[in-house]
């Protein structure tokens, strides 16, 4: 009786493309149906797949076939159990997916299979100017990086995003928050480190954002008072989305949204989109213009719902 479970499910996607196995589907959920109300399956249809399958293998060896038909009932069992423990993995796969870009969950790199085909390519992205940000350094080109103070990645990308900038001084960063809603408190981390930048502070909230993850309101106080900060002023201008810092944020997050931008951090120099880098080489690669639009998509915080344009 357990391949009538495992024959409903099967049916049922097999029905969308054939008329043959709509009826078998509809089989398949009687037979199902008698089993849950204790009932003997009237149709036959697992003495109906038992007996395929063993003629089956009976064509191709009898040793195996013998085999199979011995311990049929604890192989049918087995095999259920891994069909619906796989489909239990790939339901968490694709709410993991749709929540935050990967497969594996939100600090994951792994290979996710759905990447290939529903992650998007650098290529949709449209280049963002600079002129809108906090700037850090002097360099006559800017880099525009659009990033997310709770995404990992975007953590893991300052080291290299740092080596980069000694190397080559000629290059300023132009910052731009792009919280993931996903990511419990992302809006207020930005939020926070534009309230400091009112009392011009930016860059060392921006650093001590990327250097705690605890991003609860208390800590996001606790690094304004670390850092020196106006308690009142910045109490007063976190209390509202409606303030200043507030609307720089939501700024932000509208001209990301236009660039097609759909994961953190995503760079834009000299014409190349960089997304999720790991390397200082990639960044250099991208200034001195070896190579177009590059994207590292398993080393990005993405939107939930990020598909292909």
């Amino acid at each position: 009786m357990v391949l009538c479970f495992v024959a409903l499910f099967v049916f049922a996607v097999l029905g969308i493309f054939s008329a043959k196995y709509r009826a078998l589907f509809f089989e398949a959920l009687g037979c199902v149906g008698r089993t849950l109300t204790l009932r003997p399956c009237e149709s036959k249809l697992d003495e109906r797949i038992k007996a395929t399958l063993i003629a089956s293998l009976l064509e191709r060896s009898p040793p195996v076939a013998r085999a199979v038909h011995q311990h049929f009932s604890i192989l049918s069992l087995l095999f259920a159990i891994l069909f619906f423990g796989s489909m239990i993995y790939s339901a968490i796969a694709v709410y993991n997916y749709w929540a935050y870009g990967n497969c594996n969950g939100p600090d994951s790199s792994a290979f996710c299979v759905f990447d290939a085909v529903l992650k998007p390519g650098a290529a949709t992205l449209t280049a963002v100017q600079p002129g809108a940000g906090p700037v850090r350094g002097t360099g006559r080109i800017v880099m525009v990086e659009f990033g997310c103070f709770s995404c990992p990645y975007t953590r893991s990308a300052q080291l290299p995003l740092k080596q980069f900038l000694d190397q080559h001084p000629e290059v300023a960063l132009e910052f731009r928050a792009f919280p993931i809603p996903t990511h419990p408190n992302s809006f207020l981390a930005a939020q926070a480190a534009f309230c400091a930048d009112e009392q011009g502070r930016f860059w060392q909230y921006h650093d001590a954002l990327f250097a705690d993850a605890d991003h609860s309101v208390a800590n996001l106080d606790r690094m304004a008072q670390t850092l020196g900060l106006d308690a009142a002023k910045f109490d007063s201008c976190m209390a509202s989305n409606s303030t200043s810092a507030a609307k720089a944020v939501q700024r932000d997050l509208d001209a990301g949204h236009a660039a097609g931008i759909y994961g953190t951090p995503t760079f834009f120099i000299s014409g190349a989109s960089l997304v999720g880098p790991g390397s200082a080489q990639e960044f250099s690669d991208a200034l001195n213009g070896r190579g177009t639009l590059q994207s590292n998509q398993t080393s990005s915080c993405h939107l939930p719902n990020a598909t292909a344009q």
